[in-house]
């Protein structure tokens, strides 16, 4: 709930966050921020309100224009019993933005003179330039971060290498794409293309600092565009920390805010106008309709001047049937790129389309080439960023191992192309990068480092016990280190307060380890995710996490480890995918991606192993096993379930 009026003469907001809960058993988080209820770990509602209070400060138009004050409080309706949410971790945080009850008609006399102080008067004309205001950022404060970024020494935004070069090759086309003579900007899709380990993130933040802080840009909106939750929740916690704000959430914007119309205003216009806006591939008459219903976008046109799309190939296109589900988009209004585009003066999307293992994740090159070709917008030639690695110890071969790998090559083939990196050389890099850095360097910059290769550690242990402790001799040092794993086990945790402490059998991982009286049972619960949409725990793993105190407390998915990275990672390759035959083949039942249910229920149905339906499951689960292979830097350590699998791998690296 949203209150608008004015104190002292000044506008003034006072956002409510209202929770209708049963509190009385509810405990304090692990740390800051978080609460334990009977649903599971969720957010403090403090946090909550605090967001929406920072975001409000920093990126409502009518709030800057104003320069109103905006605060933030919680009433719990419901019960008075809410001690527990002013205890520590989070006593500070109800200091700053407190906690009151309204229950059975009685009103907390505190909640009272908190209005007192802060909202007092009526302002009509606030209230509705509020209502009818939109996103803008405050130009000086995304300024301040863009700088933080631009010049980062070390932390994620640190460019090695010949990343440098990967920015200097973006920074040249964006420069002839972009600028005229007048100091205009026009409508230009950007974009960059490259493999795993590539550097697209890094690249991604460094971009879109460079044109934040570019002086001859004089206004307007440059955001980070995410188009995973995982994704978002991770790049909103590193801005966050850039800013040392929850504000410096605010410049990064999910795909699914670029739509026309919003999911329930959908809905809304659908049950005004029946059978107006049934058929998916009649998008753009719907999006003409809704424009003149409601009298424009709800994501005007040029709304950001810069988007900045990480992880592109996970964006909807609802022109393929697979990709209509329900993922917060509204897919009769059309693509999600295309709107992007169209809600965007310059779109600058980076990807690589053999990460796209979930059905929605459907948007290719060539539709992005279309639909900017379509709106208006010119595009240069693609930024290629294949053959820079940074990731795998620097071997761009071991990515190669990886593919033919996942292709079923013959292993004779795989052996000749694991022993650039398997081996222990030091290769340079060839020359041809020392050219392109000469070619598209910007003038008065240094040449980027060429750097050695080293080699990729590539382990296979016998049990998951065995490569926990390499693991772990790994971590006394100062490496980092995850358990990661397909998704062929379902997850039974999910929502659980505590996973961590239930019996062994009950965990989502419990795999027995030999037989009869020496057999040991290794167990471990997925991811854990605060309120199901929290992902930082697993990458971040902030102070008072199970994963800040072991960092294999848990085993993360592909969803939440795509485009992040660590020292060493240790798979557990499962029974969903199995080499049989002279080829890999998919096991229906054993696989739980929820992103894949019409893949699954046509392979279920189908009875030939070989027929198309299956392999269109076998693409989708060698996708996620290509992404868990690149997630490491210096060493990937793996247990198989599945002894054949096993051989295979073994003999494609010539150690059979």
């Amino acid at each position: 709930m949203v209150l608008l009026g004015a104190h002292q003469g000044r506008p003034a907001s006072v956002i409510v966050e209202l929770k209708d809960w049963m509190t009385r058993s509810d405990k304090p988080g692990a740390f800051e921020g978080l609460m334990m209820r009977h649903t599971g770990v969720t957010l403090h509602p403090s946090d909550q309100v605090r967001g929406y209070t920072e975001y409000c400060r920093r990126f409502h138009s009518a709030v800057l224009d104003s320069s109103a004050n905006v605060h933030g409080c919680v009433l719990f309706t419901r019960e008075n019993y809410f001690g527990a949410y002013k205890q520590s971790p989070n006593d500070g945080l109800v200091q700053d933005y407190p906690c009151f009850a309204a229950t059975d008609g009685v009103i907390d006399p505190a909640l009272i003179e908190y209005f007192k102080q802060r909202l007092t008067e009526p302002d009509e004309d606030f209230a509705k330039r509020f209502e009818a205001g939109g996103y803008r950022q405050d130009r000086n404060f995304v300024r301040q971060m863009a700088e933080q970024v631009k010049d980062a020494a070390g932390g994620p935004f640190e460019l090695l290498d010949n990343q440098r070069l990967g920015l200097a090759l973006c920074r040249s086309e964006i420069e002839k794409a972009i600028f005229r003579a007048d100091g205009t900007v026009r409508k230009t899709v950007i974009i960059v293309d490259g493999p795993p380990g590539s550097g697209k993130s890094v690249l991604a933040g460094k971009i879109w600092a460079t044109l934040a802080t570019d002086g001859r840009i004089s206004g307007g909106n440059f955001v980070m565009t995410t188009t995973s939750k995982a994704q978002e929740t991770n790049w909103q916690h590193i801005f966050e920390q850039v800013a040392q704000s929850r504000g410096g959430a605010g410049v990064v914007v999910a795909a699914n805010k670029y739509a026309p119309e919003t999911i329930p205003g959908l809905g809304q216009w659908m049950k005004r106008y029946p059978g107006k806006f049934d058929d998916p591939m009649e998008w753009r008459n719907h999006c003409k309709l809704i424009g003149k219903l409601r009298g424009g976008s709800w994501m005007p046109d040029d709304q950001m001047l810069v988007s900045v799309v990480d992880e592109a190939h996970a964006l909807i296109n609802p022109e393929h049937s697979d990709a209509r589900t329900q993922a917060g988009w509204p897919v009769n209004l059309g693509p999600q790129a295309y709107h992007i585009i169209r809600g965007s003066v310059v779109s600058i999307f980076l990807l690589d389309g053999e990460q796209s293992f979930r059905e929605r994740e459907s948007t290719a090159i060539d539709d992005i080439k279309a639909w900017a070709k379509e709106l208006g917008a010119e595009m240069p030639s693609i930024i290629s960023l294949a053959g820079g690695q940074f990731r795998c110890a620097g071997s761009k071969e071991y990515v190669e191992w990886i593919d033919d790998l996942c292709a079923g090559k013959d292993v004779t083939s795989c052996v000749e192309k694991a022993k650039p990196w398997s081996e222990h050389h030091d290769v340079e890099v060839i020359n041809e990068v020392a050219f392109a850095a000469e070619r598209f360097t910007p003038a008065g910059e240094p040449l980027p480092a060429l750097t050695k290769r080293g080699k990729l550690e590539f382990r296979i242990f016998d049990t998951p016990f065995e490569l926990e402790t390499a693991l772990r001799e790994r971590l006394k040092g100062k490496a980092t280190a995850r358990l990661v794993a397909p998704f062929a086990r379902k997850w039974a945790t999910k929502g659980i307060a505590e996973p961590h402490d239930l019996p062994a059998d009950m965990l989502d991982f419990h795999i027995e380890v030999g037989t009869g009286k020496k057999s040991q049972v290794w167990s471990r619960p997925w991811n854990v995710v605060p309120g199901g949409v929290d992902y930082t725990h697993f990458i971040q793993g902030p102070p008072g996490s199970r994963i800040k105190e072991d960092p294999l407390a848990e085993v993360g998915c592909p969803y939440a480890v795509r485009g992040f990275d660590f020292d060493y990672i240790g798979l557990l390759w499962l029974g969903d995918l199995k080499w049989r035959d002279g080829r890999w083949r998919a096991f229906p039942k054993e696989v739980h991606e929820t992103g894949l249910t019409r893949t699954l229920q046509r392979a279920r149905r189908e009875h030939e192993q070989d027929g198309p339906n299956h392999q269109a499951l076998v693409k989708k689960v060698l996708q996620s096993y290509r992404i868990l292979l690149t997630r490491a830097l210096k060493g990937v350590y793996i247990w198989f379930e599945d002894k054949q699998t096993r051989e295979h791998i073994r003999e494609s690296l010539g150690l059979s």
